[in-house]
C-alpha cells in the first residue's frame, strides 16, 4: 500500500490501574516494561558536568539537509503507515513527518505525538542501575547471584552485574516457541501480561550462547529482565517507580510515562498496525495501538527523549565515574557480526547504548554517534546524539510487519541526520 506524504517540517541550520507484581514484555527484541507506581524518595541528581569533553566533533558535522531527511522518511511506504523525526542541537533543528496517524481518518502524523519506546527503555534501566552503583548499593563486579540467589540455574558461573548491562552475560534469550510470534497470535495475545521471573525462567531453559561471562557480546533482553529485578531487590520498590522518581520527575519529562495497566496512548499519537494474513491469501491491517503497556514499555515524545539525551550526556543523571561505565564498550567479539555491523564483528554496545560510526562525506571526518533503538508491535523508534550534543536525532515510525527494527529505514534516517 502507498501512503502519500503528509509533511510538517521546520528547518534551521547554522548557515541557514497499579499492581505490585512485576510484569514484562511481549516484545521480539528487548525489554520494554515500565510503570508508574507509589512514590519513592526523589534523589538529588549529580552536579552537571561535561562528561564527553574529549569526544567533540570539532565542526565535522555537515550542514543539516532537510531535503535528505524528508526523503529518508518517505523511503518505505509499503512497510510503514507513518514516520516522525526530530533533529535538534546547535548544529541544526528540523522536524518532519510522513504518512498518516490513522489509516481510516487519514489524519497526519502529529509532530508532538507520543509513542511506545520498546527497547529504548533499557537506557533508563541502565541509568538507574548505574545510579545505585554510585550510591554503593550494588557492586558491578559482584555476581548477580549474590543479590538474586536462586534466580539462575545452579550450574551457571558467576555473572557480574556489569555484564547484564553491556550484553556480555551469556544469558540465553526467549525463542519464538516461548512467546506469540505469528501475526494472528500477536493480535490475540497482545494484552497478556508476564512476570519478569517467568520470562527469565523460560529463557534459561535454552542453551547459553557462550559460557564465559564477559568474553563476548550478544544483544538480548534477558540481562535487562534480570537488571530490572535487581533494582527491585535493592530498593524495595518496583523498577518502574525508581525510573519515575530518579529520571522522569527530576527532568520534568511530563509527556513520558510508564503505564502499568492502561493499554491506551493518551494524547496525540499515531496508531500502530500489524499486517495479518487472511484465509483468502490477502491481508488486512489490524490496529494494535492498544496493547499491554508492559509489552510496549514507556511512552514518550521526540521532545522528551531529546531532553533525556541532553541531560544524560551533560552528566545531570550520572557522576563522571558512572558516565565512563555508561560509555564503556567492551573490547570483545560480537559473534555472528559482519563487516556491515557498527562494530565490524566487534562489540559496539556499552551499558545500554550503542556506538555507531558513520563514514564522512566530501572529505569530512567520520561521525560517531551514541544512541539506542527500540521496537514493539506497531512502533519502532530510536534516539542518537553526537557525544558533544551538537546534533541529536529522535525518530519513530509505525511498521506493519510486527516487532523488530526495519534497519534499512533506520539507517537511512540516521545517515540523513548525521552524514547526508
Amino acid at each position: 500500500m502507498i501512503f502519500e506524504p503528509l509533511s510538517a517540517r521546520r528547518a534551521t541550520t547554522p548557515g541557514n490501574r497499579r499492581r505490585r507484581c512485576t510484569r514484562a514484555v511481549l516484545s521480539c527484541t528487548a525489554v520494554a516494561a515500565m510503570a508508574l507506581g507509589a512514590a519513592a524518595p526523589a534523589l538529588a541528581a549529580p552536579a552537571e558536568h561535561s562528561a564527553t569533553a574529549a569526544q567533540r566533533t570539532h565542526g565535522s558535522l555537515p550542514e543539516l539537509d532537510p531535503e535528505a531527511l524528508q526523503q529518508a522518511l518517505a523511503t518505505s511506504p509499503d512497510r510503514v503507515t507513518g514516520v516522525l523525526a526530530r533533529v535538534s542541537g546547535p548544529a541544526g533543528h528540523w522536524t518532519g513527518t510522513y504518512g498518516v496517524a490513522d489509516t481510516a481518518t487519514r489524519q497526519p502524523v502529529p509532530v508532538d505525538g507520543r509513542f511506545r519506546l520498546g527497547s529504548v527503555t533499557k537506557v533508563f534501566i541502565s541509568t538507574v542501575v548505574l545510579q545505585l552503583s554510585a550510591e554503593h548499593r550494588v557492586d558491578l563486579d559482584r555476581p548477580v547471584q549474590d543479590y538474586l540467589p536462586d534466580l539462575l540455574p545452579a550450574n551457571y558461573p558467576p555473572i557480574p552485574v556489569r555484564t547484564l548491562l553491556n550484553y556480555t552475560s551469556g544469558l540465553p534469550e526467549l525463542t519464538a516457541e516461548d512467546m506469540p510470534s505469528t501475526p494472528e497470535a500477536i493480535v490475540r495475545h497482545r494484552f497478556d501480561d508476564h512476570p519478569l521471573s517467568e520470562l527469565v525462567a523460560k529463557a534459561v531453559r535454552h542453551d547459553r550462547p557462550f559460557t564465559e561471562p564477559g568474553s563476548r557480546q550478544v544483544y538480548g533482553a534477558t540481562g535487562y529482565y534480570v537488571a530490572a529485578m535487581l533494582v527491585e531487590k535493592l530498593t524495595g520498590h518496583s523498577y518502574e517507580q525508581e525510573i519515575t522518581q530518579r529520571v522522569l520527575r527530576p527532568l520534568r519529562l511530563r509527556q513520558t510515562t510508564a503505564p502499568e495497566t492502561d493499554p491506551t496512548i493518551p494524547g496525540p499519537h499515531a496508531h500502530g498496525y500489524l499486517a495479518v494474513p487472511r484465509p483468502d491469501g490477502g491481508g488486512e491491517l489490524v490496529d494494535v495501538t492498544e496493547q499491554n503497556p508492559r509489552a510496549g514499555g514507556m511512552l514518550s515524545t521526540t521532545a522528551d527523549l531529546d531532553r533525556f539525551l541532553t541531560a544524560l550526556f551533560r552528566g545531570r543523571l550520572l557522576a563522571p565515574a558512572q558516565m565512563k561505565e555508561l560509555l564503556a564498550v567492551p573490547d570483545v567479539p560480537y559473534p555472528g557480526g559482519s563487516a556491515g555491523d557498527p562494530g565490524h564483528g566487534r562489540a559496539y554496545y556499552s551499558a545500554g547504548l550503542m556506538r555507531v560510526t558513520l563514514p564522512g562525506r566530501d572529505g569530512r571526518p567520520d561521525v560517531t554517534v551514541w544512541g539506542k533503538t527500540g521496537s514493539t508491535y506497531g512502533y519502532t523508534d530510536g534516539m542518537f546524539t553526537t557525544a558533544d550534543l551538537r546534533r541529536r536525532l529522535v525518530y519513530c515510525f509505525n511498521p506493519v510487519t510486527g516487532g523488530g527494527n526495519d534497519m534499512a529505514l533506520v539507517n537511512r534516517i540516521v545517515a540523513a541526520a548525521f552524514a547526508p
